[in-house]
């Protein structure tokens, strides 16, 4: 019986974008979802040496990492688009999914997508080195699953319906 293989998605294929745009020349990217929880103390529960723990709500960031781009325009964002974006203190559309084929971009079916915050915006420079930036975003709302996430099935082009 041949064993079954499974797939990993490979960090490189794990994209960000930002109103629509990837982010261009990233080198990581993290996502952060966290839940909140709370303790219910009852009579019944008080008696007993277990706590009951439930959820009160979910919270998420993301950061990544990359190279500051002086010329990106409107395929890719430059860091002072992202400070503009930041500076308005309004909420931005991020998304992460998979990366399209050989494309720098992330697939517009699949992944996760949401209304965040940008949070955070540092640029470092060292001598005889890439500029870089790090940003980090936190969510506002809902985020949401598109089209399966990050199936193997969504991954290879085949849209499927998952609510899981």
């Amino acid at each position: 019986m041949e064993k079954e293989q499974n797939s990993v998605l490979d960090g490189t294929d794990l994209i960000l974008s930002v109103e629509d745009v990837a982010l261009g020349f990233s080198s990581n990217c993290k996502i952060n979802t966290q839940a909140e929880t709370g303790e219910r103390l009852t009579k019944e529960a008080r008696g007993g040496k277990w706590k009951q723990k439930y959820i009160k709500g979910f919270s998420e960031d993301i950061s990544a990492e990359g190279c500051i781009l002086t010329d990106g325009g409107e395929d890719m964002p430059t860091y002072d688009q992202l400070k503009d974006m930041m500076l308005r203190g309004e909420p931005v559309t991020a998304q992460y999914s998979v990366r399209d084929g050989d494309k720098r971009t992330g697939k517009t079916a699949g992944g996760y997508r949401g209304e965040y915050l940008i949070t955070s915006l540092e640029g470092t420079g060292q001598v005889g080195e890439d500029a870089k930036y790090s940003i980090k975003l936190e969510n506002c709302g809902p985020v949401e699953k598109i089209d399966g996430g990050f199936t193997e099935t969504q991954a290879s082009g085949v849209n499927i319906d998952n609510d899981n």
